[in-house]
């Protein structure tokens, strides 16, 4: 690897795991590299291995959400005993939360739209979001919240981005705000992952290896209403 490349590859990752470029952060940072790296921290996430352990999910509740769709039932033909991932275990969790601050399920819907707007285009992931921000959360301990709409819409982000919301996102409606931080915590705790305890080295030695593939370098995404092919022009930009 020449020294040009190997400077590029670490432009890649300072740009991801720094608060530069404030305002496209999240297009850079999610859009031009999450979304289209094949981690295997990401797919560690996304891997159905746990097992259910809410006393107020009852079994009766859980065929309920599947029912109304606020989760997704992935089992074979709908029977078997369900098994979770961790990102998952997460958003039941928020679920829980939010029905525990009076959101009806109709809302709760709508939220995981929101959370979720992103998965078709992630084969790996039903949360893509959830993903990068709980990773980036864990990775470099900053603060990564929900704001949760009367009409149940929902945004995700960090401080910075959350308090950059413009007047008119924000429709006059009241919110909640919720600690994604602290929902991973107790999620980490319960199943014992204790291997996202403190991600950071092993997800920047995924992003090195992911950013110095030809198959990333040739990725388009649909930014400012064109595509763009994924390079350090596009990153710098």
């Amino acid at each position: 690897m020449n020294k040009f490349h190997q400077a590029s590859i670490n432009y890649y990752i300072y740009v991801i795991i720094n608060k530069i470029m404030e305002y496209d952060w999240f297009k850079v940072n999610f859009l031009g590299g999450f979304l289209n790296l094949d981690l295997a921290v990401k797919k560690g996430l996304n891997q159905r291995q746990y097992s259910l352990s809410e006393p107020s999910v009852t079994a009766r509740v859980l065929h309920h959400w599947y029912q109304t769709g606020i989760i997704s039932d992935r089992r074979t033909d709908g029977k078997g005993w369900s098994k979770f991932s961790f990102t998952e275990l997460v958003w039941i969790k928020l679920i829980i939360r939010l029905r525990e601050f009076g959101l009806s399920l109709d809302k709760i819907k709508i939220a995981k739209g929101d959370v979720s707007k992103y998965a078709a285009q992630d084969a790996g992931s039903i949360f893509p979001l959830l993903d990068f921000y709980l990773l980036y959360a864990r990775s470099y301990k900053h603060s990564v919240n929900l704001r949760i709409f009367e009409d149940g819409h929902l945004l995700i982000g960090r401080e910075a981005e959350l308090q950059n919301v413009q007047p008119h996102q924000l429709n006059g409606n009241d919110f909640l705000t919720l600690s994604l931080n602290q929902v991973v915590k107790e999620v980490i705790r319960k199943v014992s992952a204790t291997h996202l305890l403190d991600p950071r080295e092993e997800v920047q030695a995924q992003l090195q290896s992911a950013f110095s593939s030809d198959a990333f370098q040739r990725k388009t995404v649909l930014f400012e209403g064109r595509n763009q092919r994924v390079n350090p022009t596009f990153l710098m930009n």
